[in-house]
């Protein structure tokens, strides 16, 4: 395997990690969650990000188009941000109506991205 998808694939696992371990993350950031939505957040902003900056790595075939890169950048990321709030959902509950939003902004600008992708 070539050095950039097997970064990606090592960032991506680290990023599954962090999905799975908000309080972890949070001694780490000096920032305690002390409710369920600030675990939510945890998991998406920092183990979403991580498995999305990872795929879109382990994904792209190249850096050109510039228009692909950016499209596989945005949606990889915000899909996996959207997947890692909903876990959360489902692992800390009581979300509160701003994580909703932020729920289904991600999937709206995911499918967004890869309706653009199909187009070409």
């Amino acid at each position: 395997m070539r050095p950039r998808p097997l970064a990606g694939v090592a960032l991506a696992v680290l990023g599954v990690v962090m999905i799975f371990s908000p309080l972890v993350v949070a001694d780490l950031l000096g920032r305690p969650a002390s409710t369920p939505s600030e675990a939510i957040n945890l998991r998406a902003t920092w183990g979403g990000t991580g498995l999305g900056l990872g795929a879109f790595a382990a994904w792209l075939p190249a850096a050109r188009p510039w228009r692909r890169f950016a499209l596989g950048l945005i949606g990889w990321t915000m899909a996996s941000i959207a997947l890692a709030r909903a876990l959360g959902f489902v692992l800390d509950g009581n979300p509160n109506a701003l994580q909703w939003v932020w729920l289904v902004a991600e999937i709206v600008i995911a499918a967004g991205c890869v309706l653009a992708l199909r187009r070409g």
